[in-house]
């Protein structure tokens, strides 16, 4: 896999109950509202000397965060998704001297224009060993996350997912989303500080790979992608189970869901 500045590394969820201080009295929760609060994205001028970090053609979801202890993305009530937010880093345009435009890079190794939706996951076949599997239950529209780098943006619902407890409100990246965290500490791919080996610990998240398929990377001759990445596919059929066979650490997908208890 190629070491670049531009860092290929996926992030590794957990799920999480949500923090008593995230709901109010209207039993209204934001999953992953402390993450997007405490931490921001890698790419962009922004963060000078930071790797860029940005994840491509995959779902996931966001497993453990110690800015928001539990089970992060797991729904903790019967309700309504009414919408969905997501911390985009600006990533740079142009070549310089001693590094590569992110978003020319990340347009060739993942397609264009940047992307992003929300979708709503039901575990099935828990009893069976191996890594989770997941059936698509509903999904946001696809939004085009370019006009947006540099921001938070929120997406309201014109048609908000209906959950249920113990759902898990995940985030489908069908091209690419520069909505990655990842500590300096682990920007040293070759010797692992250990504020980054206590950081795989305390930041997770799980992705739609196959457990063989989790390193994805490409050729520096010819910018061909490895086969992980070629294989590497979001879930977005309602209906489809797909195994999410890939666990990362020391990464945080900054994404959050708003949902409305039902009366």
């Amino acid at each position: 896999m190629a070491a670049l500045l531009l860092s290929l590394v996926a992030v590794v969820p957990i799920i999480s109950m949500v923090n008593p201080a995230e709901a109010d009295a209207a039993r209204r929760v934001v999953l992953g509202k402390a993450n997007m609060r405490e931490l921001d994205p890698n790419c962009g001028k922004s963060n000078p000397g930071a790797e860029c970090t940005a994840e491509g053609k995959i779902t996931g979801y966001q497993a453990l965060s110690r800015e928001n202890p539990g089970r992060n993305f797991v729904v903790p009530f019967e309700g309504k998704v009414v919408s969905w937010s997501i911390e985009l880093a600006n990533p740079t345009k142009r070549d310089t001297e001693t590094s590569l435009g992110e978003v020319p890079f990340f347009n060739s190794l993942f397609g264009t224009p940047a992307q992003a939706r929300i979708s709503v996951l039901k575990r099935v076949e828990k009893r069976k060993k191996g890594p989770p599997r997941y059936k698509m239950v509903r999904q946001s529209p696809v939004q085009i996350l370019n006009p947006y780098f540099g921001t938070t943006v929120q997406f309201a619902l014109s048609k908000p997912l209906n959950v249920i407890r113990n759902q898990i409100v995940a985030l489908t990246i069908p091209t690419w989303a520069p909505a990655t965290w990842k500590p300096a500490s682990c920007n040293d791919s070759e010797f692992k500080l250990p504020a980054c080996e206590k950081a795989e610990k305390d930041y997770t998240w799980r992705g739609s790979r196959a457990p063989d398929k989790c390193s994805i990377g490409f050729d520096l001759a010819t910018r061909e992608p490895n086969e992980a990445l070629a294989k590497s596919h979001p879930q977005q059929k309602v209906g489809s189970v797909k195994r999410y066979g890939c666990y990362y650490g020391a990464n945080v997908l900054l994404y959050s869901a708003t949902i409305i208890e039902k009366p």
